[in-house]
């Protein structure tokens, strides 16, 4: 069932630049520019690759959904995601002419990294996402067969669809390049700058992709077995 909570989009995508773990994302925090004061703070996460399609479904719920909310909220007196009319048309402003590499929404949507737009030819948009605070980042997965899942149980009935599940009650795993589906929780801030980030509760993996990175190219056997002619 879709969630009618404005702040709320459920996205797919190929995953990218994972930190699951706090450890995880203790060590790149250590790495950042700016790093955070509080440790408590650093979260877990990564980037979800987003297709045109899904692209655009993440735009017009911000234009038609999120933004208007936040304007309402600022009308209402809340300090949760307010913002004024002004600086909801600087972001509106920012989708509708949705160069990604030139100015994105801050804290949410870049344009995809160099490192992996050749291996997601795909994608059109990158998407940050974070994790709970000084937290791990929950890993799920759909399962399609019940030779999918670790420890086979008889009354475990799995519907056409697919079944969630613990990652770590499956034989699947979620990596670099992997099909994923998380539901955001969207927010909006004010400051040095206006803009949008987003988190969310758990990260599910839906299907097999290639993986990025860490597999090197195909080995060409007959070369490798031609003779050298070095001695």
């Amino acid at each position: 069932m879709a969630s009618d909570n404005p702040q709320n989009v459920t996205l797919k995508g190929r995953i990218s630049f994972p930190a699951f773990t706090y450890a995880e994302a203790l060590k790149r925090d250590a790495k950042s520019n700016f790093p955070k004061p509080d440790k408590a703070d650093v979260r877990p996460g990564f980037d979800l690759l987003l297709t045109q399609a899904q692209a655009d479904k993440l735009v017009t719920h911000l234009r038609d959904v999120f933004l208007p909310w936040c304007i309402e909220q600022e009308k209402a007196g809340n300090n949760k995601s307010a913002l004024t009319a002004a600086q909801a048309k600087k972001l509106l402003r920012v989708l509708d002419a949705g160069e990604w590499d030139v100015d994105g929404i801050v804290g949410l949507i870049s344009a995809v990294h160099e490192k992996t737009a050749e291996l997601a030819p795909e994608a059109t948009m990158s998407v940050k996402v974070n994790g709970p605070k000084g937290q791990d980042l929950p890993r799920k997965a759909v399962v399609k067969s019940k030779d999918q899942l670790k420890n086979q149980v008889d009354d475990v009935v799995i519907a056409p669809r697919g079944e969630i599940f613990p990652l770590e009650d499956t034989t699947l795993d979620i990596y670099p390049g992997a099909y994923v589906a998380a539901t955001l929780n969207l927010f909006a801030f004010t400051g040095a700058n206006v803009g949008i980030t987003a988190s969310t509760g758990a990260v599910i993996f839906v299907e097999d992709r290639d993986r990025f990175g860490g597999g090197g190219a195909v080995i060409d056997e007959d070369d490798i077995f031609l003779d050298d002619d070095e001695d």
